[in-house]
């Protein structure tokens, strides 16, 4: 008589979630090197708001211009941006290899990107509340991001911050070695 054979558990989340770390990851990236070279993240959320113009008009652009953040930290910022895409990225290819370290990475990377992503939007519009107040289209703008850019920008750490901190996972992961 032949003896049945349970089918070997292989779990698919690491192929998931690690080809989601590499896709977001990748197109992080081409948003940060835009962002570096000059596309403001500003102007991409004016074409959010469904109203307005469509564009700017100069005198806001000038506004805006006046209020923004110090080049510095802009350039700061986009690096750390560009260096956080980075990381997701590698992090998702060990996930894929089912690297033991690839789930405490992503852990950090989850923290770190989630305080960056949160201190990044105070400083682009703490200094410009008042404009935000007094202006239709920035408060559009403003409204856009907390509305719909940071949910997005939130979503994958908040996912993986849980997901990995699960006693399922973690005892999966621990298996890997």
């Amino acid at each position: 008589m032949e003896q049945e054979q349970d089918p070997q558990y292989c779990a698919t989340w690491p192929t998931t979630v690690g080809a989601v770390c590499i896709v977001v990851g990748g197109l992080s990236l081409f948003g940060g090197c835009l962002a570096f070279t000059g596309m403001a993240e500003i102007e991409q959320l004016h074409t959010a708001i469904p109203f307005g113009e469509g564009e700017l008009s100069e005198e806001l652009a000038a506004k805006l211009k006046e209020t923004e953040p110090a080049a510095l930290v802009a350039s700061i910022a986009n690096l750390l941006h560009i260096v956080f895409s980075i990381v997701l990225v590698g992090s998702g290819m060990a996930l894929l290899q089912r690297s033991t370290m690839a789930r405490v990475t992503l852990l950090y990377w989850s923290l770190f990107y989630f305080l960056f992503t949160i201190a990044s939007a105070w400083l682009n519009w703490a200094p410009r509340m008042e404009l935000v107040s007094q202006n239709a289209d920035v408060q559009g703008m403003f409204l856009a991001q907390l509305v719909i850019s940071m949910p997005l920008y939130l979503a994958l750490p908040v996912f993986l911050l849980i997901y990995l901190n699960l006693k399922q996972t973690r005892n999966e992961v621990a298996n890997w070695r």
